[in-house]
């Protein structure tokens, strides 16, 4: 009897009983914090979208995850150290071991962007005689990173001629570099190759999903259907949205959209964003490749424009070329489009201020 008591007791608190003198923690426990877009159910969490993250404090020598995914990349860092990279093994995918006993911090960030396949956490394993902590206060400011490859750090984390999925590091794009900066968690929702109107290599007219499409949605996906489960914003409010769209829009080298196809398609996107946040300010970058013809600038300008003439005053807009190349050819890898880390240190640099002054930060 004792045994069962005891038993609903860890189970009341999140906590059941694992082989090797280990002891379970579900992914429900009110110790454990999470960051960006993911999906809840009982003893589940899922994302797929950019750069999600976890948040929690525990006692031991150990940690292991239960944690799937097999197509991704995810990074741990234990008491603020260096992160290290690794793919989910599943039940026993482990964390750290060794540990100087007493209390520890840990930080779980999924490196790969959306499209590469869902991630499932179940929750962490740690010592049997350990226990989770109370988490930390929760950071004051939050913001939302909307964009294509550049947004989900692409190319930024290996040789350039490496297979493509396996050297994006989401968390040091220029949207979570920018964020940290600002003393601000973060949620980034990228895709490779996505434009407002026109994937990378798409057929015309474009007909795939578009980031209006795919920004409702929960967990990313390539296909259309109502039976996406929708995304609530209250789950993780922010407090400000940086928008920075339009390089594959314009990456075809036979057709280009025409401006109103161009505009028409991004103040469909801004509408879109703007019903499921009515009163946060969103914020328009130019796209990062100054080989974008100079002319989309202008459009997304007259876009700006015309919808503040429409009554829509939280809208802004920041040039990164204006004058002059934001980045030049070293800062990218190798081809012109995808910002390494350094690269993407100098647009977060360069916005840093920008964002700050429209967010009154």
């Amino acid at each position: 009897m004792r045994k069962k008591a005891l038993l609903a007791m860890l189970l009341a608190l999140g906590t059941g009983t694992s082989p090797g003198n280990a002891a379970s923690i579900n992914a429900d426990s009110p110790q454990i914090q999470y960051f960006g877009r993911w999906e809840s159910t009982s003893g589940l969490r899922r994302c797929a979208q950019g750069a999600t993250y976890i948040k929690a404090n525990f006692t031991g020598t150990s940690l292991s995850a239960d944690l799937n995914g097999p197509g991704d990349w995810w990074r741990v860092s234990i008491d603020g150290q260096p992160f290290r990279r690794f793919r989910p093994q599943g039940k026993n995918t482990k964390l750290a071991e060794n540990l100087p006993d007493g209390n520890h911090k840990v930080l779980l960030v999924r490196s790969t962007e959306g499209y590469m396949g869902i991630s499932e956490f179940r929750g962490f394993i740690i010592d049997d005689h350990a226990q989770m902590l109370p988490p930390d206060p929760l950071k004051k400011r939050r913001l939302e990173f909307v964009g294509d490859s550049i947004t989900a750090g692409a190319k930024n984390d290996g040789p350039a001629n490496a297979p493509y999925n396996d050297i994006e590091d989401n968390d040091m794009a220029y949207g979570p570099q920018l964020a940290r900066m600002l003393d601000a968690d973060y949620s980034v929702l990228a895709k490779s190759g996505e434009g407002i109107i026109h994937n990378w290599a798409e057929s015309w007219p474009g007909k795939e999903v578009h980031t209006a499409d795919r920004y409702g949605w929960v967990l990313y996906s390539d296909k259309k259907s109502p039976d996406h489960k929708q995304w609530d914003p209250q789950n993780f409010p922010v407090d400000g949205i940086i928008i920075a769209m339009g390089t594959n829009d314009f990456s075809d080298s036979e057709r280009k959209p025409t401006k109103e196809e161009f505009t028409l398609g991004y103040k469909n996107l801004i509408r879109t964003v703007r019903a499921l946040n009515p009163h946060t300010p969103i914020i328009c970058t130019e796209p990062v490749p100054s080989w974008v013809p100079p002319h989309v600038r202008s459009w997304i300008k007259e876009t700006i424009t015309s919808l503040h003439q429409q009554g829509e005053q939280n809208l802004h807009f920041i040039p990164l070329n204006e004058g002059a190349p934001l980045l030049d050819a070293t800062d990218y890898a190798g081809d012109n489009t995808h910002p390494l880390k350094t690269g993407a240190k100098k647009i977060a640099l360069y916005l840093k201020d920008k964002v700050a002054s429209i967010l009154g930060w």
